[in-house]
């Protein structure tokens, strides 16, 4: 993907670029020993692409957010703002090419120097991930996560996405909780899109006359943040909550 990554990539294949360096980084944490030399050389080189990457992603969804308020009133304001969204992809997607330009050449070689590593310990240790330590860790902080709230929903997810990747590593993937993880992933990470183009609204618009974008933009987000909540509590339920006779749910 880096080698052939386009001077003006499409959404796709943004989205493409950042969904396979979590998976990647997911990977190295469930597989490789964590004093290697070689992973994280790979993972010095591959955060920045990853973040460069997540930027112009952001500003692609939050576009796509903003053009379903196409019959605001006063839509002069959602105008504006979309067009402020398109310059910030616009400076963002160059970030992301000078980035891999930058960074290509060392992190290809070392990705296939990767590649061997993993594929040796998935040849000698075909069932490795199934006990490994990685997932059962993140599964042990989830169950005793505190109750969910504005301020660390996001983190939240965040973990749920780490363990979700994990999961699907192994030999013998649990596929319920891969569908459940993947639910509430992307219910909280709608309203995550929703609280970053409000507080970016709130920079660019103006809250006298263009109060009813805001207006908007924020009952979209109270609705995908209730929406999320009520999501991640049900399926810390079904997953990670001890069920009555004493015995963790699978």
């Amino acid at each position: 993907m880096l080698d052939d990554f386009s001077a003006d990539p499409c959404p796709e294949d943004v989205h493409a670029l950042r969904t396979h360096a979590r998976r990647l980084e997911a990977a190295i944490a469930a597989l490789v020993p964590a004093r290697s030399k070689e992973p994280r050389r790979v993972l010095k080189l591959l955060t920045p692409i990853r973040k460069a990457a997540g930027k112009v992603r952001d500003m692609d969804v939050l576009i796509e957010d903003a053009l379903t308020l196409g019959t605001v009133r006063r839509a002069e304001g959602l105008v504006r703002l979309v067009e402020h969204l398109g310059e910030m992809r616009a400076k963002n997607a160059k970030k992301l090419r000078d980035t891999i330009f930058k960074h290509r050449g060392e992190t290809g070689a070392r990705l296939k120097e990767l590649s061997k590593v993993l594929k040796k310990r998935l040849e000698d240790e075909p069932g490795t991930l199934n006990g490994d330590a990685a997932p059962q860790i993140l599964v042990t902080e989830l169950s005793q996560w505190p109750q969910l709230n504005r301020e660390n929903l996001h983190l939240f997810r965040l973990r749920i996405k780490e363990l979700r990747y994990m999961l699907e590593l192994s030999n013998e993937p649990n596929e319920q909780w891969i569908k459940w993880l993947g639910e509430v992933k992307d219910a909280i990470g709608e309203w995550h899109d929703w609280v970053g183009l409000l507080n970016i609204a709130k920079e660019v618009l103006d809250p006298g006359i263009d109060a009813e974008v805001l207006k908007r933009i924020k009952k979209r987000s109270d609705e995908r943040f209730n929406a999320g909540l009520t999501a991640a509590n049900q399926m810390r339920k079904r997953i990670f909550q001890p069920s009555k006779n004493g015995r963790g749910r699978t």
